[in-house]
């Protein structure tokens, strides 16, 4: 009987320690350097978001030869810069002009807000109540009231206290329109900076991305790389329809809702289309929290038939979305679950905050998308063991008597 080493001492089991060590590295590494691996992050995936332009165009040959990849980024890179410049000169000072003009407005009607105004209000929404018989109070109680036991609720002082407490800290950012200048401008020059180092990290990622993903299919051992293959593959799947195409569907919307606010109208039409196409990064709370602001502002300037028209167009955006954006742009192999994405976000938004929130889909798609090859993977090994259990094994009868017949055919 042939002598076998220790398991420890095998090669190949060495060969897959090693393995397990350096990604266990890798990831303790992210995981302690997160909080300044964000424009990394950030920067692969918006290399990964335009991969897919850059190697068509690196693929597209010019007087017989092929374009470089690092001419191709260029290519892609000069394009970008040009329609951030055209925003920059057109968009965004219409945008600047209407937030600050809206938190001004905003600032001088909370501060024009009376306790007989509150009253009033509270005394219509209580009337509508007991009207339509609903067991609530929204004013201190009174005396009886028919119904039997009631639900009471000092609407009043809790609206005027929430409004005081929100007028004292709109004057404290907004009762200086300068200081707010100057701090909005601060933080425009922080993102500028920021901007600039995404987009030179994207370039040098995108630059060497084919190089990147041999690296790290180098980190994986060669009887596994085939079904690391496959796992990229359907990694990729998943991840363009979540990242590529909530991009896309994220500016078809935002361009529907400016396009809508401008006609219905609505005041402050680009800045909220700007704050509906960021908030559409957030599936379904990015949807809620864009819309409440519209309704709201369109209430306040037309009334119900005005707020109704905003909503009506919001609920043909979305409708536009599910029923032909969706399947058409992300496709089956990105569809998550709607519980999932809930549990990603809430998950993500507690653990990191907006940033955390931002990412969560994504990464949840990740994990489904390992979690199908894992699936997949061992329906395939179910199928191999059926096969072999289907496949009788020779008993030796059976060769003793396959040889003579086999020697007499050859013969």
């Amino acid at each position: 009987m042939a002598y076998r080493a220790p398991l420890w001492k095998r090669p190949r089991a060495q060969l897959f320690a090693l393995t397990a060590v350096v990604w266990a590295l890798v990831l303790a590494i992210f995981v302690i350097a997160w909080p300044v691996l964000l424009p990394f992050v950030l920067a692969a995936l918006a290399a990964y978001v335009l991969d897919p332009l850059i190697s068509r165009l690196a693929r597209t040959r010019v007087a017989g030869r092929a374009v470089p990849r690092w001419a191709a980024v260029l290519v892609v890179y000069v394009a970008l810069g040009a329609l951030a410049y055209l925003a920059g000169v057109s968009i965004l000072p219409q945008i600047y002009r209407e937030a600050v003009r809206g938190l001004v407005e905003l600032r001088d009607f909370l501060a024009g807000i009376t306790p007989e105004k509150i009253q009033g209000w509270v005394r219509g929404m209580d009337a509508f109540l007991e009207r339509y018989g609903i067991p609530v109070d929204l004013l201190p109680y009174e005396g009886p009231r028919q119904g039997g036991a009631r639900f009471s609720v000092d609407l009043a002082a809790g609206i005027a206290d929430a409004l005081h407490d929100a007028s004292e800290g709109m004057r404290g950012r907004v009762g200086d329109v300068v200081t707010f200048s100057r701090v909005l401008l601060a933080g425009t020059i922080q993102t500028l900076f920021f901007c600039i180092l995404l987009f030179m990290l994207t370039a040098f990622i995108s630059m060497d991305a084919p190089r990147i993903v041999r690296f790290f299919e180098s980190l994986v051992p060669a009887n596994l790389r085939d079904d690391f293959r496959r796992l990229l593959r359907g990694i990729d799947s998943g991840l363009s329809g979540v990242v590529r195409g909530q991009l896309t569907i994220m500016l078809v919307n935002g361009v529907l809702t400016l396009v809508g606010l401008l006609l219905i109208p609505v005041p402050f039409a680009f800045a909220l289309g700007a704050l509906a196409t960021v908030l559409y990064v957030v599936p379904i709370f990015g949807t809620i929290l864009s819309s409440v602001p519209i309704v709201l502002l369109a209430l306040t300037a037309g009334g119900l038939s005005k707020a109704a028209l905003a909503l009506g167009w919001i609920l043909v955006i979305h409708a536009l979305e599910a029923y032909v954006l969706n399947p058409k742009i992300m496709g089956d192999a990105s569809k998550i679950h709607p519980v999932l994405i809930v549990l990603a976000l809430v998950i993500g938004e507690r653990t990191w905050g907006l940033v955390g929130a931002l990412l969560a889909v994504p990464v949840a798609s990740v994990v489904v998308a390992i979690f199908r090859f894992l699936h997949r993977k061992l329906a395939e090994l179910d199928a191999r063991a059926a096969e072999a259990r289907a496949v009788p094994a020779a008993t030796p009868q059976d060769a003793a008597l396959e040889a003579p017949r086999t020697k007499g055919s050859s013969t």
